[in-house]
């Protein structure tokens, strides 16, 4: 793994995102963490976050699922000037992607309600600190399977998002997800580096 579609994008300004992301687009995260680089290392991947980009009343939001809160909506800003009330940026890089789906002409956007109302209805959902410890446990000890339950990582949470549009991400053989494999689908396009 570990896919290198994603160097040497141009880098955009929020302000200018903000013109180029549409609802369904996916922020990729390359933290510098401590979950953040387990996570990394886990999947020989630059990346250790994904979330949902999706608009509301002209303010562009994160669906995402993260370690404290779970499955959340946070502004896309927020990771940028605030990141956890810090004050600070987010600690690392951000990437934007985009399905091809959401590209297509025959695409109705209305479809993407079906997402958004799925990931709505998943809200302060508990984040699967128990996947990250299974994670752990096969990179370390070689052992571990992934179990569906009501809880889920954020690639978990990217992954049963994106089914509501009839689109299911790869796994490892073992049956986890991470943001590396979403990344890597051949129908993920990198669009830029969001600076």
């Amino acid at each position: 793994m570990g896919t290198n579609k994603f160097n040497g994008l141009n880098q955009l300004s929020y302000e200018q995102a903000i013109t180029e992301i549409k609802t369904g687009d996916i922020l990729f995260c390359s933290g510098r963490y401590l979950v953040s680089t387990l996570i990394k290392k886990a999947s020989g991947s630059i990346f250790s976050h994904a979330g949902v980009l999706f608009y509301w009343n002209e303010q562009l939001l994160v669906l995402e699922s993260v370690e404290d809160d779970g499955v959340r909506a946070v502004s896309l800003s927020h990771y940028l000037h605030n990141y956890e009330n810090s004050k600070n940026k987010y600690n690392g890089e951000l990437y934007i992607g985009r399905h091809k789906l959401v590209n297509d002409p025959n695409f109705k956007q209305e479809n993407l309600s079906t997402m958004l109302e799925k990931a709505v209805n998943l809200l302060n959902r508990n984040y699967d600190k128990d996947e990250i410890a299974k994670i752990i446990a096969r990179i370390s000890l070689g052992i571990g399977r992934h179990k569906d339950d009501e809880e889920y990582t954020c690639s978990e949470f990217v992954d049963e998002c994106f089914k509501q549009l009839n689109i299911e991400f790869p796994r490892d053989s073992m049956g986890f997800i991470y943001p590396e494999h979403i990344a890597a689908d051949s129908n993920i396009k990198p669009l830029f580096e969001l600076i």
